[in-house]
This record gives C-alpha cells, structure tokens and sequence, in this order.
C-alpha cells in the first residue's frame, strides 16, 4: 500500500503522512503564534505576524480554524 499524502489543513501544502493535521512548519509556527498570544492576549493581528515571524495570512488562517479559541475573539478586533 502506497504511503498516504494530504495537505496541510493551513499552509495547504503537500505533506506525508502524518498523524498531525499540519505540517512540520506550520506546527512550529502555530506553538509559536499560541506562544505569543498567551503572553500578550489584546493584540493585533499585525503585531503577531511581526513578533512572530509568521505570515499575517497564515496568523488569520489560524484564528478562522481556532488554533486559538480562547483568544480568537480578541484578535479580531
């Protein structure tokens, strides 16, 4: 049986298979955005993404897929 490939749920990469739903990169980056947030809960979306290092789309792909619920809602404002 052949290996199975799917696409990261948030980069949408092709990824092996994997027991995660995100690849290697995107998990990394999404402990780092949960990181952050944890320590600065009010803010934006932007100052993630330049703290972080992490795309802003990829920032606000993780809050539409609740990466993050307990500070989704803060994020958006």
């Amino acid at each position: 049986m052949g290996e199975f490939v799917r696409n990261c749920r948030l980069c949408k990469e092709p990824m092996e298979s994997s027991p995660f739903m995100m690849c290697p990169t995107c998990l990394i980056e999404g402990d780092r955005v949960r990181s952050f947030i944890r320590k600065h809960p009010l803010v934006s979306v932007e100052e993630i993404s330049m703290s972080t290092n992490v795309d802003m789309e990829k920032v606000k792909n993780m809050v539409k897929l609740g990466l993050n619920n307990k500070h989704e809602n803060k994020i958006l404002k």
